[in-house]
């Protein structure tokens, strides 16, 4: 599909937090309650930054692993959602098989009302290994694909019906149940996370938007143009604004700087993958994108780039151009890096989306 039938929507950026990734310190215990605490504190802090940065969202992730101190999402947005105002909050992904689907949609209601009609509901399946050790039993292929489904069904109908039963194959509800808590916003944004085509109709089925961590540019075009097709075959206008791209990002001053902090990210992550895999009993998901390593460099996660401001604005700009989407979820590792990618990069990439869709109405103007 040609570039000329995506119009030019605003681009917009969503920092990715994963709690505990971020930590400044050489020398920790991920299982010290002190250091833990500390990376609870730095994300709060970091969700008014980025608020004052001018971020258009920010989201957070949820694991079941050493270092990442973020198996609860849905409280950390609330913390976020009392010390922020403007700056839309979401999850990134909450790990649906966890949670009976009834309590998701109560929370989810919760936390648009907590945060003012803010907050914007992330789903995914999780990590396989990571759901066993939380306590989820053990379902084989095509049980785990019909238990992803009907959850997602019944959950959907908690958050836009009233008086709802449900007789499913996994989950029941006999009386009919209209949830406490319904969200500000007349329809809640769903982000479905996924790397398949069957998501991306699902996503479109719905009217749901999409993110993705996993494939390349032309990966992610073939995916949008499926999201599409599915969605307009079901009454719903979507376009590249309802599909969300992540990055890692390495910025510096200069090359030198960027490529310090590229291996300061590399190490970061590395330890956690380290930590996930050092029992034997979780191995690395081989379709999550964000525990892929970049085959040849030293260890980089493959969603990372790095290079200077001018040289990250190339890179997610043929990102945008490529594969269509006008959402980045990106995530810096570093304060220093927050900053700059927010006063340097930013910028730039949201005027050039200003001054293309400028163009296109005045080329239709005097069509």
């Amino acid at each position: 599909m040609s570039n000329e039938a995506f119009p030019a929507e605003a681009v917009k950026f969503v920092h990715q937090y994963g709690v505990g990734l971020h930590s400044p310190e050489h020398e920790y215990d991920v299982h010290d309650p002190a250091w833990q605490k500390r990376q609870v504190d730095d994300f709060i802090e970091f969700a008014v930054l980025a608020e004052d940065l001018g971020f258009d969202g920010l989201t957070v992730t949820e694991h079941h692993a050493p270092q990442m101190t973020c198996p609860s999402p849905h409280l950390l947005i609330a913390a976020a959602a009392m010390k922020t105002s403007t700056i839309r909050l979401g999850t990134a992904v909450t790990v649906l098989p966890l949670y009976h689907p009834v309590r998701v949609a109560e929370e989810a209601g919760l936390l648009d009302l907590l945060s003012g009609g803010r907050f914007e509901l992330g789903l995914g399946r999780g990590v396989p290994g990571e759901a066993l050790l939380a306590g989820v039993r053990e379902m084989d292929q095509d049980s785990s694909r019909r238990a992803w489904s009907e959850s997602l069904d019944l959950l959907n109908r908690m958050l836009t019906g009233r008086d709802v039963t449900f007789d499913g194959e996994f989950f029941t509800v006999e009386r009919p149940t209209t949830i406490a808590t319904r969200s500000l916003q007349p329809t809640l944004p769903i982000w479905l996370g996924g790397a398949s085509r069957e998501t991306m109709q699902l996503a479109g089925r719905h009217g749901w938007n999409i993110m993705r961590n996993f494939g390349s540019n032309a990966d992610h075009r073939e995916a949008l143009d499926a999201y599409l097709e599915s969605a307009s075959a079901h009454g719903f206008e979507r376009s590249g604004e309802n599909m969300m791209i992540e990055r890692f990002v390495a910025i510096g001053e200069d090359s030198a700087q960027a490529e310090q902090r590229l291996s300061n990210l590399a190490s970061n992550f590395g330890r956690f993958i380290s930590l996930y895999t050092a029992d034997g009993r979780r191995a690395v998901p081989e379709t999550d994108g964000e525990f892929q390593i970049d085959k040849g460099s030293k260890g980089r996660p493959a969603l990372a780039v790095g290079g200077t401001p001018e040289e990250i604005i190339d890179s997610l700009q043929e990102t945008i151009d490529e594969s269509g989407a006008r959402r980045i979820l990106v995530e810096t590792f570093s304060r220093e890096e927050t900053v700059l990618f927010a006063t340097e990069v930013m910028p730039v990439l949201r005027a050039r989306s200003a001054r293309n869709s400028d163009e296109r109405a005045g080329v239709a103007a005097h069509a």
